[in-house]
């Protein structure tokens, strides 16, 4: 008996302490700018500036405009395009990828999309065995259907190459060659 009732005498006393520690005022404070100092700016020397502008804000538009385009073996192609109408206005969803579609008015940017194709991963310059030489893969690409800019460029991010596309697009039908039209180059 004498033993629970020390054991609860000590449980009450841990208890207390643990109560007072978490109700009183802390008692030194702690310098956090020392922890999240960002370095010496040395560092800010090193860092490569790109002049790739940033993303715009998103158009918001009812109409689209689908891009079908291919990657056949290093080679873009773009097949057509088509209007695509939707039951209420969204915004142009952002995204990562190796490839964009860039609207300019000017030389300001408007609208950026960026993609990826299927199975075609990042640039390997070092691979031994690379699959991008013998790949042939395609993606509808939506854009939104803005009667802004004047100049819409196709980017391959990794290479840094460009490709002028026709703005606004022509609904044109594919041609006789099954659809093939020698794309933007």
């Amino acid at each position: 008996m004498r033993r629970a009732f020390v054991t609860l005498l000590a449980a009450g006393a841990w208890l207390a302490c643990v109560i007072q520690a978490l109700a009183s005022e802390p008692r030194r404070t702690i310098d956090v700018s020392r922890v999240l100092d960002a370095g010496p700016l040395s560092v800010v020397a090193d860092m490569v500036i790109t002049r790739t502008p940033p993303d715009p804000p998103p158009l918001v538009e009812r109409r689209d405009w689908v891009f079908d385009l291919r990657w056949d073996r290093g080679q873009l192609w773009l097949l057509g395009v088509r209007p695509l109408e939707r039951a209420d206005a969204q915004a142009t969803p952002r995204a990562m990828g190796r490839f964009a579609l860039e609207l300019f008015e000017g030389p300001a940017l408007i609208e950026r999309v960026r993609f990826d194709f299927p199975l075609l991963g990042a640039a390997e310059p070092d691979a031994s065995v690379s699959l991008t030489s013998k790949l042939r893969t395609r993606i509808g690409v939506l854009f939104p259907a803005t009667n802004r800019g004047t100049r819409l460029e196709l980017l391959d991010r990794a290479t840094n190459r460009r490709w002028s596309l026709p703005w606004p697009p022509n609904e044109a039908p594919p041609s006789d060659a099954g659809g093939d039209a020698r794309g933007p180059e």
